[in-house]
């Protein structure tokens, strides 16, 4: 494999296909946008540093995985939905084994089907409703997997809104300011082993 010193060069350079292999350490790009079929897998789980002002990364392509990585510091800013990862218009992909460190949005999928998120860790720091967003965020959006992820301090841990034919499964949601699981208007979805504690409430199902 070639060296590439920054994620979005080795981007540029991948084609469909490809897996870029992320060394340890701290990475500050702002807004990575993948719109490649690429594997973006951390060795010795790399840091990616929002700076407290930015997207950190935005899947606009199928067929992408991104495994092993620590999101920090995602920018915080209310009035546009600011996430870690965001995922956007696409199919088959698969986000494990990450760890999202105090974010504002953590994973949120927009329009996005037959995605698997899977394994990771959400870890943020609420006070209140206002002021904090949602873990896991899934928004018009179809046969999504939410399977064995831990979600704390943040508004709600897993919410769904036109969200279609998915399973939530053996998922550990805490300590959220509001619910532990929230559907809105979202019909055909399944969870199943879950572990809800010490939220405001545990599931709330509006409209489904």
């Amino acid at each position: 494999g070639t060296k590439i010193p920054t994620i979005k060069s080795a981007l540029i350079l991948a084609q469909n296909g490809d897996s870029i292999l992320v060394s340890k350490g701290v990475y500050k790009e702002q807004n990575i946008i993948i719109n490649k079929s690429v594997f973006l897998i951390g060795i010795g789980r790399p840091v990616l540093d929002g700076e407290d002002k930015y997207e950190i990364i935005t899947v606009k392509a199928d067929f992408v995985i991104i495994d092993g990585f620590n999101f920090v510091h995602a920018g915080k800013y209310s009035y546009n939905d600011l996430a870690a990862l965001k995922i956007i218009d696409a199919k088959d992909v698969l986000i494990q084994n990450n760890f999202f460190e105090n974010s504002f949005f953590g994973i949120y999928c927009q329009q996005t089907t037959r995605t698997i998120i899977y394994k990771n860790t959400l870890y943020s720091n609420a006070k209140d409703e206002i002021n904090s967003a949602n873990g896991i965020h899934c928004w018009q959006s179809d046969q999504l997997m939410i399977l064995q992820n831990t979600i704390s301090g943040h508004r709600d841990g897993i919410y769904f809104e036109f969200v279609t034919n998915s399973k939530i499964e053996k998922n550990n949601s805490f300590n959220n300011v509001r619910y532990g699981l929230h559907f809105m208007f979202s019909n055909y979805n399944k969870y199943i082993a879950n572990i809800f504690r010490d939220n405001g409430a545990g599931v709330a199902v509006m409209f489904s």
